[in-house]
């Protein structure tokens, strides 16, 4: 334990071929310990990245920033970049936004971390920014 971090990740990897779809995944500020669905796939290791930095990043205090119900990106936290004009389509995601916004009612998941950022909230929200 380094600097009072001592962050655990278990990931669980399903079967891709019996499992269409897993149910949540999870990272806790409070233990720092974070649990992941994953698909053993190697097609799945660049998204499966997203969804490990997402709960990750949990761990040291970033607040989703989609809607629960729909998995749709707040606005303007959850979009990568909420000044776009047109808004629509977004070419990245927010990486605690979880997908990159298609338009007002659809979106994808990103193919890998190469399509997310951190946006300014959760830069602070972790202590990458102090403003």
């Amino acid at each position: 334990m380094r600097n009072g971090i001592n962050i655990r990740i278990f990931v669980l990897y399903f079967n891709p071929d019996r499992y269409k779809h897993l149910g949540h995944s999870l990272g806790l500020k409070e233990g720092q310990l974070c649990l992941v669905k994953a698909f053993a796939d190697y097609r799945s290791s660049a998204p499966n990245n997203v969804i490990i930095t997402h709960e990750l990043l949990h761990t040291l205090g970033a607040t989703d920033k989609y809607e629960p119900e729909s998995g749709r990106p707040f606005f303007p936290d959850g979009f990568a970049d909420p000044d776009r004009r047109p808004l629509y389509p977004q070419k990245r995601a927010e990486i605690m936004g979880g997908f990159i916004p298609e338009s007002e009612e659809k979106g994808n998941m990103p193919e890998g971390l190469f399509q997310t950022e951190v946006g300014p909230l959760t830069a602070r929200e972790i202590g990458w920014k102090t403003e």
